[in-house]
């Protein structure tokens, strides 16, 4: 009897099934993830910093007034990331690999551009392009991040990705890929228009321009901005071709470690950890080009005052 009425509430539920149509933004995620996990072979590593001094050097730059806006802790690694970035610039570079032929090229990229991944209203997330971030002063990466927010609170982000994905199948059509961009328009034209049921992305709205959308050269994904009040590490991340590398900012969280007092001495006590995930293209790079972004992620977290000067 029990096993009937098992079966029957099976039935009852098969009979509440939800289809979603994938919208614009979920087919570029999905486009562009898939293409990286086809080509990339990933190799990811943790560090863990221990961000004790750095946390309390940021309270006090924010106790000081200096900047005339609210600096936020997420921006602040962001800048830490940047100088990482900058020690080791192989990670800001994109790759270019014939498999037929074994050959290929890594452009190191003089700018740093950054996509991120950002929350819309509804709770989606959405990667713009931070653009030149290693060209700036800790305020105006702050006030470019803010005005993205802002903007993409009353944009309509179907309407720009789909302007945005016309110009880049432009542009993979006069590279020759024409069955790809075949598909590509037929995605786009079937089913465009049936977007999740619920979604807050307003219609009709401004459009945000290719340079807000566009790929940039290396990507960072901040999971503690995201999840707040957890525990938890990024284990593996999508590298987006043509980049070779993403970075994850975990959840800072505290945690009973061994820590060095002065230059022998050593303590157990509560200390505040980051954990960085650092995924990486193993075609382009190995840990000899990433060793450098991981010692100046230490210096930085060892010597917080540096964060003075930023």
């Amino acid at each position: 009897m029990n096993i009937l009425k098992d079966k029957a509430d099976c039935l009852i539920m098969d009979n509440f099934e939800k289809k979603i149509n994938f919208n614009m933004r979920k087919k570029t995620i999905a486009s562009v993830t898939q293409e990286g996990w086809q080509e990339i072979p990933h190799v990811s590593y943790i560090y863990e910093a221990d961000a004790t001094k750095f946390y309390e050097e940021f309270r006090k730059l924010k106790a000081s007034g200096r900047y005339k806006r609210d600096i936020s802790f997420n921006t602040l690694l962001l800048r830490v990331i940047v100088e990482g970035i900058k020690a080791a610039p192989q990670l800001n570079a994109e790759i270019r690999y014939n498999t037929f032929l074994i050959s290929g090229r890594v452009t190191i990229k003089e700018k740093i551009n950054i996509n991120m991944p950002v929350l819309l209203p509804g709770g989606e997330m959405m990667t713009v392009n931070l653009r030149d971030m290693g060209g700036k002063s800790l305020e105006a990466m702050t006030e470019q991040i803010e005005g993205i927010k802002e903007i993409i609170k009353n944009c309509d982000m179907e309407r720009s990705l789909l302007k945005v994905g016309l110009k880049d199948s432009l542009r993979k059509l006069h590279q020759g890929k024409v069955i790809e961009v075949a598909g590509r328009g037929l995605g786009m034209v079937i089913g465009h228009r049936k977007t999740e049921e619920g979604s807050s992305v307003k219609k009709n709205g401004s459009l945000l321009d290719r340079e807000a959308l566009d790929q940039g050269t290396i990507t960072v994904s901040n999971l503690g901005a995201a999840v707040k009040g957890t525990k938890g590490r990024i284990g593996l991340l999508d590298i987006i071709p043509p980049q070779v590398c993403a970075i994850g900012i975990g959840v800072l969280q505290e945690e009973s470690r061994v820590y060095l007092v002065e230059e022998r001495e050593t303590r157990v006590g509560i200390r505040k950890v980051i954990p960085f995930t650092i995924a990486f293209d193993h075609r382009a790079l190995d840990f000899g080009e990433v060793a450098p972004f991981i010692n100046r992620l230490e210096a930085v977290f060892n010597n917080p005052a540096v964060i003075r000067n930023w």
